[in-house]
């Protein structure tokens, strides 16, 4: 009767540690874009055959390069390849390419904007239900009638929605306000900020 008791109490300690300092640490989420909803009490996790393996998203109102002396607008669009492996990752790795087009400044004047990186690495995390961040480097430069300018920002960080919190769209992610630092060009302010917002051509739910 007494190994009895001996073993209840060893079995109680052992589960009270498990509680208290956890069995394993918690493994974060993986990322996964999908063709279709990963429905939440199937844990959100989308079939491998409904992953999304290249990405083409546009904008729809123009992109906005705001600084003290212009506001430039310009129709973006990108189109990237997932080189995660099995289109599944944490984070989530979108290899591509960002092309700028009719740009002008808000005054009327015509722009070019061109991508200066061979290529724009995003990484998707999923933070939530149909959420998501995304961050990448870029430098791009930008060219109107009187002046010039290349921007590297450190970081730029966007905010993903996928078709069900944007009911009206395949989904967006937004960047808002992000801060740009001139490295190179003549005439234009060392600070700029960029307001951009891509939408999928497809919808593009945010599972795992």
């Amino acid at each position: 009767m007494k190994s009895f008791k001996v073993l209840g109490l060893i079995l109680s300690c052992a589960l009270a540690a498990m509680m208290l300092f956890g069995a394993s640490p918690t493994m974060a989420e993986s990322t996964a874009l999908c063709k279709e909803d990963p429905v939440p009490f199937l844990g959100e996790v989308c079939p491998e055959a409904k992953r999304i393996s290249h990405v083409h998203a546009a904008t729809k109102t123009k992109a906005a390069i705001l600084s003290s002396i212009a506001t430039v607008l310009c129709d973006v669009l990108f189109l990237g390849d997932v080189t995660s492996a099995n289109n599944l990752g944490n984070p989530l790795n979108v290899l591509g390419h960002f092309t700028y087009s009719s740009c002008k400044e808000e005054s009327g004047g015509s722009c070019i904007a061109t991508e200066l990186s061979a290529d724009t690495l995003l990484k998707e995390l999923k933070l939530g239900h149909e959420l998501a961040d995304v961050t990448y480097s870029i430098e791009f430069e930008v060219k109107c009638a009187f002046w010039g300018c290349i921007y590297n920002p450190i970081d730029i960080t966007a905010h993903a929605l996928g078709p069900l919190l944007d009911s009206v769209e395949n989904g967006e992610v937004r960047v808002s306000k992000q801060s740009l630092t001139k490295v190179g060009g003549v005439l234009c302010p060392r600070l700029a900020d960029l307001d951009l917002l891509l939408y999928p051509l497809e919808p593009t739910y945010i599972g795992k």
